[in-house]
């Protein structure tokens, strides 16, 4: 008799368990993730810093929120662009700040979600040598990461621009362009600024990522030789 009272009770704490357990992973709701694309451009020349930052849902349409979104502590700009889709804009002039900051209230959650973007810009640099038999050569103020890249772009004598990538890493702070990547150039005087660029996908709670990061240097004028 022991026994099968023993066996019924197990059955019966299974079969519970298992009802509850359905109707707990019915009763479970689906929390939507939803994604974000943002952009940082500072440019050096006229220190002006622009954020722009774009929501999506799970069924890819953009995603407006009521509360706003803030970019550096500053309210931003709802813009409607074409196919319906929402973007937030913000624009200051200030010296260059890392991290850059977004911030926003996503649904469902108590607290604001804040996002750091970082990067160190490059705002001192020289051309140390410039020829088309021996290259160019020059330092810079910081290295690069994996995720991050250097862009060159001059402007040759004729007033044609000429560009060329250097992608990370770069552990050192001399950067060297050999003489093929400027075989086709016109030697004369040039005038030169970097790009530095990185680019994020990174995800928080509630939230898929991307970011683009990018600072424009001053320009600079130097000449290049045979």
């Amino acid at each position: 008799m022991y026994f099968k009272i023993s066996l019924h009770v197990l059955c019966l704490m299974v079969f519970s368990a298992f009802f509850w357990g359905c109707g707990a992973e019915q009763s479970t709701e689906h929390t939507p993730r939803l994604a974000a694309n943002f952009y940082v451009r500072y440019v050096a020349e006229n220190q002006e810093l622009r954020g722009q930052a774009s929501f999506f849902q799970e069924d890819s349409t953009t995603l407006a929120f009521p509360g706003g979104v803030s970019f550096m502590g500053s309210g931003t700009q709802m813009k409607e662009l074409p196919n319906g889709l929402l973007r937030y804009e913000g624009k200051m002039r200030v010296p260059y700040q890392n991290p850059t900051r977004f911030a926003f209230k996503l649904p469902g959650l108590e607290a604001p979600t804040e996002i750091n973007l970082s990067m160190v810009g490059i705002d001192q640099y020289s051309i140390t040598s410039a020829s088309k038999s021996e290259g160019l050569r020059l330092m810079v103020n910081n290295t690069l990461a994996a995720d991050e890249s250097l862009l060159l772009l001059f402007t040759d004598p004729n007033e044609e621009v000429r560009t060329i990538v250097r992608p990370g890493p770069l552990e050192r702070t001399e950067l060297f362009i050999p003489a093929d990547a400027v075989a086709l150039f016109t030697p004369g005087e040039y005038r030169i600024y970097l790009v530095k660029s990185r680019q994020i996908k990174a995800q928080t709670e509630g939230l898929d990522y991307e970011a683009s990061v990018e600072f424009y240097s001053t320009e600079k004028e130097f000449e290049l030789k045979d």
